[in-house]
């Protein structure tokens, strides 16, 4: 469908309105052929990419600038790609999930998660010490927060991919057991998130916290996500004047545009710059460079080698570029390709697989998954270690979230082995029930 387009597209002077045809397209394939299904990675790569073309035939900043054919046809070459790998009929996951069977450690798993929390809030501390402030009261003095700069060089990223996927491992092991102790972990590292002022954090929990509440309680209305949006929006709009200022100056919005409100104000910004800036790249700059920068953010960034490349940028405060920029600038629209097919034919694989027998591990890695692809409109997510490097974090906790879903420690062998073959059968909803039963 999406190649179709690049062909017509090829063959008209009228760029702009041919977008509106692939945007009407895009939304009747979600509609017809995913049915709206916010589940599937493909949906949640499509819909910001949908709403990027169409903030791309708009007017709102007085830096806005007509978009290249050259920059809509790589767009849709990558959305070709996707169509290719993930764009199958949406399947109906289960509205329950058959558990993996956890091994057990000598150490019991309240034991283990009580180390965890130590070395945690140490890490924490030390973060906060080698920095000699802490981001949120120090933007209160006025002195700015300082965010980009604190915690340690080069493990700071560590930290935040650690506190991401412990947050959704209790959030899990909360919706299976309802053990306030899980909930109160979760809420305590979004209270750090907030406190450091990382907005990245907050936005990358908050999207795996639905994904991972859809996979073991059930699905969610799309009103309820459309209200959970509007709030996080708004949160976002308010933490990003906080640490910005006004968005309105900053993007040039036209004053015939006044009455937008502010989160949608940087619901433009942070999709038509995007767009924008790879216009700038494609049209200005010799790319591609083929110097490997694109997996530069793979390596930690006191051993990640430097690049001279200029910085092709509409608006210099608008950094944002999407996952398409730096692998163009790299290896070109190949680049794009093959690592749009590579990723979303994983992630969709994954997806695939969510109905055969599962671990929080495995529930966990799809949430990152499908957060980068959500996300790949804002940054390329999938080569960034403070989110991709959870998928390390939740493989090493898998066993013992498991462990500690079943109280494995407070039941007698036998009792054990009834238990867990009962789990594996039970309704998602009866979870709760059944530990509550099994610990008389």
């Amino acid at each position: 469908m999406a190649s179709g387009f690049l062909i017509v597209f090829s063959m008209s002077d009228h760029v702009e309105i041919l977008v509106k045809y692939v945007i009407a397209s895009l939304i009747l394939y979600i509609a017809i052929v995913k049915r709206f299904d916010y589940l599937d990675p493909f949906v949640g790569y499509l819909i910001p990419w949908i709403i990027i073309l169409f903030f791309s035939i708009t007017r709102l900043s007085q830096y806005a600038i007509s978009i290249h054919f050259a920059t809509y046809s790589l767009v849709l070459l990558a959305i070709s790609g996707g169509l290719f790998v993930a764009g199958g009929r949406s399947q109906k996951i289960a509205g329950t999930r058959c558990w993996a069977k956890p091994s057990t450690y000598w150490l019991s798993s309240g034991t283990i998660f009580l180390l965890i929390d130590i070395f945690f809030l140490v890490f924490t501390l030390a973060n906060i010490m080698i920095a000699g402030y802490i981001p949120i009261l120090r933007g209160l003095s006025g002195d700015g927060t300082g965010y980009l700069d604190f915690g340690i060089h080069g493990v700071y990223g560590f930290y935040l991919a650690l506190a991401n996927a412990l947050a959704i491992v209790n959030f899990i092991i909360f919706l299976r057991t309802g053990k306030r102790i899980y909930i109160v972990r979760y809420i305590s590292i979004l209270v750090i998130f907030v406190a450091l002022v990382t907005r990245q954090n907050l936005i990358s929990v908050a999207v795996e916290s639905v994904i991972a509440y859809t996979l073991v309680r059930g699905r969610i209305k799309w009103r309820t996500i459309m209200l959970g949006a509007a709030t996080v929006g708004i949160v976002f709009s308010i933490m990003g004047s906080f640490r910005s200022g006004s968005i309105r100056e900053i993007a040039g919005i036209e004053k015939q545009y006044s009455g937008v409100p502010e989160p949608v104000i940087w619901l433009y910004a942070y999709s038509y710059f995007n767009i924008a800036n790879m216009d700038v790249l494609i049209s200005q700059s010799n790319a591609p460079y083929y110097n490997a920068s694109s997996l530069s953010r793979l390596i930690p960034s006191f051993l990640r080698p430097k690049y001279d490349t200029e910085s092709y940028l509409l608006v210099n405060s608008f950094n944002v570029s999407s996952y398409m920029y730096p692998v163009y600038e790299d290896v070109g629209r190949v680049g794009v390709l093959l690592l749009t097919m590579t990723a979303l034919g994983l992630t969709f694989r994954k997806y695939r697989l969510l109905n055969q027998v599962v671990s929080i591990g495995d529930v966990g890695t799809y949430c990152v998954l499908y957060f980068c692809a959500s996300f790949s409109f804002f940054f390329n997510f999938w080569f960034f270690l403070p989110v991709i490097f959870q998928i390390v974090f939740f493989k090493v906790l898998s066993n013992v979230s498991e462990l500690a879903c079943i109280s494995i420690t407070n039941l007698h062998p036998l009792k054990i082995s009834i238990y867990l073959k009962t789990l594996r059968r039970l309704p998602i909803r009866t979870i709760s029930l059944a530990n509550k039963n099994a610990l008389r």
